[in-house]
């Protein structure tokens, strides 16, 4: 049995690589630490450096969790290696953080969260986002207009009926 997590270096990254280091103490388990780098390269905030995929390892090994990291280089969607990688290891469990972002870009990029949940060949587990910078980006964004070019509707609100119809 393996637990996959997918980490990037937030602290919602290591608070997934801390609830994967949980579910494979249950299991009794394997953690396979899964970091995608585009071919941009460290530019991109999601990516580790090896200094901070060692001190993860460390972590879990210092916490008698046997582990192994993954770090991998490819332009292909993150989601399809964390789906390769948790395939390929036979994953009994794959752990994700949940990062926020604007209800523009949930919409046009898509969320590598909901691909994995939507595909995965076993269990996900989904760890809230807690990285204050996502929370501060969002906060301009919390009343933003429904689009309803993309089939969305306008918040639901119940029916009042007038006051002069409910006497009659």
């Amino acid at each position: 049995m393996t637990v996959v997590v997918g980490y990037v270096p937030t602290e919602t990254g290591f608070s997934a690589v801390t609830e994967a280091e949980r579910q494979a103490r249950c299991r009794d388990a394997a953690v396979v630490i899964v970091n995608v780098v585009g071919t941009a390269g460290f530019v991109v905030p999601t990516a580790a450096d090896q200094p901070d995929l060692d001190a993860v390892a460390a972590h879990l090994t210092a916490n008698g969790v046997r582990n192994s990291v993954r770090h991998i280089t490819d332009d292909a969607p993150p989601a399809d290696i964390l789906l390769g990688v948790a395939r390929e290891v036979d994953a009994s469990l794959i752990v994700l953080g949940l990062h926020q972002r604007s209800w523009l870009a949930r919409r046009v990029l898509g969320s590598t969260a909901r691909s994995v949940v939507l595909a995965a060949p076993c269990g996900v587990l989904i760890v809230p986002d807690i990285d204050e910078r996502s929370k501060e980006r969002l906060s301009a964004d919390v009343d933003a207009p429904p689009l309803e070019s993309m089939g969305q509707t306008p918040p639901w609100t119940p029916h009042k009926p007038d006051e002069d119809s409910s006497r009659s």
